[in-house]
Order: C-alpha cells, then structure tokens, then sequence
C-alpha cells in the first residue's frame, strides 16, 4: 500500500462540537464479572503487531461499523470518539457513525468499537484493575466488536490514538505534522492488549502545549483542558489561601515575621485554609489535586512551636507533611460525605528548604525509616518532589544527582512504609531558565530520568518546560521525545528523534540530521572542556560557548538545509513554505548568537537579512523571551534594527 503524508492544521472536526454539547458527566462503572485472561501481566510496552483477522472495519471505502459510546460521558470520550472517526474517514474515505449505547447491548456479532463505560463494556466481562491505575487501557476483541475502557478517560483517547498508529499507520509528531497511510480497506485486528502507561499522568508545561489542546492530547499527555485536574497548583500557601492581603493586618500570627511563609503551628490558619480547600473542590468537580505549596523562597516561621515542631518532625519537609496530613483529616471526611465517588490527594511541597524527607538511612535494613514512629501519612496525602537543582544531562541515580536520587529515595522508602506509594508525584524541569535560544543539554536523558522516577513508585510527573516563550531550538523535536518517553520508557530516544526529523523537516530532513549531531558533539565537547551541565540555571547562551567559527559552521548547515528543499519552490509551494518556516526557525539560535556577540564583524547584507529572520520568525512562532520571564525579544530586535539601518 502507498503511504502518502498529510498535513492537518490542529484543529478539530466540526461534528466533534455536536458530540461535546451532548456530553455530561464521566460515568464510572466497575462490573466484576468472569476476568478474561490477558496472558502474562502487563508490562508498559505494546506489541511491535498486531494480527490481522478477515473482518473489514472499512472495505473498499465502505463500512459498517459505528463507533459506540456512553450516554452519559466527558469530553475526552466525545473527543476520543471524533478522533477516531476523522483518522479513518482520512485515510479511507468511510466514515463511522458514532451513537450513544442506548439500546446497545454486548454482541459478538455486531460491528462495533465500544469507547468507554458502555453497555457493552459493562456486559462483556472485561474489569478495570487496581494495576492499571488512572490511564491503563484494555483494548480487546470480541468477534466483530472491539471494546476499548481505562478507568480514567484519558486511558481511552491515548488508546485511540494507539488503535489507529496499528490500524492506518496514524502519528502525531506536532500540531501540525500528521502523518497516517491512505488505505482502501482496513482489517479488524486482533487486539488483546492490557498497557500500562510507564508514568500514569504526563504533563508537560511547554507554552505551544499549553495553549493547544489538540496538540496536548494527540501527544497522550493527560488532558485537563476543559477536566480540571489541579484544584489548585504551584505557591499555593499564601499565594491563594491564607492571602496576606486579606489576613496580614488581621491576623498577623498566621505568617512568620516577614510574612513570606505561613505558621504551620497555627491551628486557626489552618482550619480557615481548609474551609477555603472546600470551597475550591465543590467549585471544581472534576479536579484531584489540592496543592498546599510553601511560597518560593527559602524562608520559613521562627516561631517557638515551629521550630519545636521541625525539630519532632524531621526539618521542615516533616513539618509540611505534618500540617498536609492535617488538611486532609479536616477536607477528606467531608468529600466522601458530599461527593463519594470523587477522590482527592493533598500534595505538599518537597522543594528546595523542605525537600529533604524526614528520615534516616537504615543499614540494616538498606532502606529509610522515619525518624519518628509516630510519625504517619494519611492515605489521601501525597509529596510533591522537585529536584529542581538536578543535573539534567545526566542520568538521575549518577553521581552527579546523588542527593537528589536519595532524597526522592527517601519519601518513597516512607511513603510505601505507611501504604501511600502511589502518592509520590514530580516536579522535574526541561527549562534553561537564563537561556531560551540555545537547547537545554538533556537530550533523551529524560527517557532515563522518567523511568527510574516511575521504578520509584511515581506515577505522575509534571515537566516544566518553557511555559512563557516559544523557543527556536528543537521544541517540537523535545516535545515528541519527551511524550514518549513518559508513555514508553522500552523505546529507542535516537530511533524517535531521527524519525521525527525525517517527517517534521521532510526534504530537509539529512540538513537538519547533520545541525542535530552537531549540536549534541558540541555540547559534548563543552562537557569534556568546559564543565558545561543541563541544570536549569545553566546558561546555555553564554559567549564562551559560542565562537565565531563554530557559529559560521552551523550557518553553513543551513544552507545545505535550504538549498535541499529549492526544488520544492514548483513542484510543492506549500510544503515548501511549510519547510523554510521550519528551518528559519531552528536557524534563529546561531543569528541570534551572532547578533548578541559578533554584530560588529557581520557583514551589513547579513545583518540585514539576519535581522529580517529574527524579526520574521520570532513574532511568527511567537519567541518573545530569551530568558524565563524576560519578554524582551520585541525591544532587542528593535534595539538591533537602529544599529543596523540607522
């Protein structure tokens, strides 16, 4: 069969509006009936295949099969409903109804593919185990009828998304670069998968992720647009709670002296902040997480109980656990009175002043135990760990990371004592905080990093990338690896960026194969000369690290690049467009180097077109930072014009 590439613009099919207005509520339904034996137990990898049988799901450009879901369901499942349907009517022109499980019950014989909490699913057998967590899916056949469920709907649409790569050969490698095989007839396939995800929750804080839905999900990143997911998130303490604005003056004994931190000790501070953690669980109803998060410094409440209390319970890491065990004695109650199905964990802060668990290493046992006995975790509590000052080009158990490896070590090793494992979640960084327009020095180390966090019971991992800036330097490329490595720990990295860069950059793809290795021999060199590191507050756009000479070799591979895709002018204008916006964009980190440390020597008709690049490319892919929070990328183009043109 011909394989033959399309270009779809994120957006979604028009009926999909229809199909959400129609949604209400995620039902959830577990029906224990026989278990259906799955072979060995599941592992976080799929099968290279999948057999074929000798139904047709589409042939010859006809179907009839219906695509069935819950009367009552969410977006997702609305959402993972369309995919599906749009994909399949792409690739063969037939296009699968899609109706609600109304009157439909479980038969063998009938053509369809049940999404979600059906009729069908409920009467077939199939169950939903512990194991698979929140996005675990089963994808079975029965028959004519294939029956796809995950106990979070989220498990649905990435099993979607992995229905179609086995059927038309489907892959999302950005926004918008969609690649699937335009097919005739399609099989019915022989699923019988049970996947577990290699982390459970995947989020990834890119700004063109975070603005586009689409783009998030197509990625299997946990989709919380529209779904909550964060009740409340980040410096939440002070930052929402306990407010200085609304308690400074009144009440003055819930912060420290500088009122940068809150009391722990304050019993009163602490009921006002929950009855406030009531009010935001009922005003968000599909939220689950509740994050009591310290202020972002390094200060913390002097007080005479405070310091008594750090001293019993281990530092300060041991004390917010102690007050978010507290939070969750007052909230939890209430929630299972007043909304019994909904489960919410309390995450405190292991970050910078309170990362250190409140525990010690024992020989005897080669593990860490709590430095107090008394010491417990209630059950909806959960440790927020963020190796923020992490070496990120190196693998997480190195000796580079050690501290860091034991420290998270140390929350597991606590947290699974008292039977809350699954409560350990991360905040790790893909973001050079002082330099936006040089890579961060982490390729593929992340496909490490994530697995030996997951081997260590987390089960969701929050990576913050650059959230307020586009950046010229291989965004979509880390974007896919890095989405792939939370779902897929068994993958290649190298075979996966290669892949990527022959779809994404196409007819330029051997160019940008060439600029890649360079990049990664020179980080390699800075490595081995330099000391040059992948931790946030490395500066990677430093002067030292960029001559003049090795900055005129990476223009000279964009020529290549360039010069590769010339043809394309006549006989595919648009892919040609397409293409160049992509190398320019990618091209922008040397002009930008050369601009902030050579302009002097540049010869004035490259200074000119350069600038034009910059000025080009930057408001196209919207880079307006070269820093976190800088927002100075309009001044210093305009800045650079006057020197330029006069």
């Amino acid at each position: 069969m011909t394989k033959k590439k399309k270009i779809i613009i994120s957006a979604i099919s028009a009926g999909l509006a229809v199909i959400i207005a129609l949604s209400v509520a995620l039902t959830v339904i577990l029906i224990n009936k026989n278990k259906i034996d799955f072979g060995p137990e599941a592992v976080p990898m799929l099968p290279e295949t999948v057999a074929e049988t000798n139904v047709k799901v589409v042939e010859n450009g006809k179907t009839d099969y219906k695509i069935v879901i819950p009367a009552e369901c969410d977006d997702n499942i609305a959402i993972a409903s369309s995919e599906l349907q749009t994909f399949m009517a792409y690739s063969t022109g037939a296009t699968l109804p899609i109706i609600k499980d109304t009157d439909v019950d479980f038969n063998q014989d009938e053509k369809y593919i049940s999404l979600g909490y059906t009729t069908i699913f409920n009467q077939s057998g199939l169950e939903i185990t512990e194991d698979m967590r929140l996005t675990g899916y089963l994808l079975k056949r029965f028959g004519n009828t294939l029956i796809c469920n995950a106990k979070n709907s989220n498990g649905v649409l990435s099993a979607v998304y992995d229905m179609l790569s086995y059927m038309i050969g489907f892959e999302a490698y950005a926004s918008d670069e969609i690649y699937y095989e335009k097919k005739e007839s399609v099989a019915l396939l022989d699923f019988n998968v049970k996947f577990i995800p290699t982390v459970d929750i995947r989020e990834i804080r890119y700004r063109s992720l975070s603005a586009d839905a689409v783009y998030n999900r197509r990625m299997k990143l946990f989709n919380w647009f529209g779904l909550g997911l964060w009740i409340s998130f980040g410096h939440t303490v002070i930052g929402r709670y306990i407010t200085v604005e609304e308690f400074g003056e009144s009440h003055p004994e819930y912060f420290n002296a500088s009122q940068s931190q809150v009391c722990y000790s304050n019993d009163e501070m602490r009921d006002v902040m929950a009855e406030k953690i009531k009010y935001d669980i009922a005003a968000n109803p599909y939220g689950m997480y509740v994050m009591i998060g310290h202020e972002d410094n390094g200060d913390m409440c002097e007080c005479a109980d405070c310091v008594k209390e750090r001293k019993e319970m281990g530092g300060y890491g041991g004390q917010e656990l102690n007050f978010a065990n507290e939070i969750a004695s007052i909230v939890d109650p209430w929630v299972k009175e007043n909304y019994p199905d909904r489960e919410i964990t309390y995450l405190f802060f292991a970050y910078q002043t309170s990362s250190e668990p409140p525990c010690e290493w024992s020989e005897s046992e080669q593990k860490y135990l709590s430095v107090n006995e008394k010491f417990d975790v209630h059950e909806r509590v959960g440790v927020l760990f963020c190796p923020i000052e992490a070496n990120f080009a190196k693998p997480f158990n190195s000796k580079e990371n050690q501290p860091y490896y034991n420290k998270l070590k140390g929350w597991y090793d606590l947290f699974e004592t008292k039977g809350a494992e699954d409560n350990i979640v991360i905040w790790t960084y893909s973001l050079p905080v002082l330099g936006y327009f040089a890579p961060q020095n982490n390729f593929g180390m992340y496909f490490e990093h994530y697995k030996t966090m997951s081997d260590m019971g987390v089960n969701f991992i929050f990576d913050q990338a650059v959230y307020d800036s586009g950046i010229p330097c291989f965004e979509q490329l880390k974007i896919y690896t890095q989405a792939k490595a939370m779902y897929r720990s068994d993958l290649s990295y190298n075979d996966l960026a290669y892949d990527f860069i022959e779809h994404y950059y196409g007819e330029a793809s051997e160019g940008i194969k060439e600029y890649y290795n360079f990049i990664r021999s020179h980080y390699k060199y800075l490595e081995e000369t330099q000391s040059f590191m992948g931790g946030i507050w490395t500066d990677t756009t430093l002067e030292n690290l960029w001559t003049m000479e090795v900055l005129n070799e990476m223009m000279a591979i964009f020529e290549k690049c360039f010069a590769q895709i010339e043809g394309l002018k006549t006989t595919d204008p648009d892919r040609y467009e397409v293409l160049n916006s992509r190398i320019k964009r990618e091209q922008l980190t040397p002009q930008y180097l050369l601009f902030s440390y050579y302009l002097d020597v540049l010869p004035q008709d490259k200074k000119e077109a350069y600038w034009y690049d910059l000025n080009t490319y930057t408001k196209k892919f919207e880079i307006v930072s070269t820093r976190e929070s800088g927002n100075d990328v309009e001044k210093l183009i305009s800045d650079w014009k006057e020197q330029i043109f006069g």
